[in-house]
């Protein structure tokens, strides 16, 4: 006769695995919960609350609509330097790249 000691112990941890599990989905489950409620909440607060944003805050509102106005590149200068690569007068300054590259790494 012979007794396989590994498959006994793997359904001991195949049935505690699926309790965690099932505990771990309840736990989730909760949470879940509770966050709506507080979203709900602060969703039936009075609107009386009233926000007042900082100088800095107006600027950089301000700042991000000057930028949303801004072309999301310069096609004059594209086509100039395809223009360069195009007839061989592009040239490419290693150095200055590196330095750049050094740059941003400090």
């Amino acid at each position: 006769m012979v007794i396989d000691f590994n498959s006994a112990n793997s359904n001991a941890r195949t049935s505690q695995q699926a309790s965690t599990s099932a505990s771990g989905k309840r736990d989730a489950a909760a949470q879940s919960s509770d966050s709506r409620e507080q979203a709900t909440q602060v969703a039936n607060k009075p609107a009386d609350t009233a926000v007042q944003l900082s100088n800095q805050a107006r600027q950089l509102q301000q700042a991000e609509a000057r930028l949303r106005d801004l072309p999301d590149m310069d096609s004059e200068r594209v086509a100039s330097i395809r223009q360069a690569i195009a007839d061989g007068s592009y040239q490419v300054d290693s150095g200055r790249i590196a330095d750049r590259l050094l740059a941003t790494e400090g």
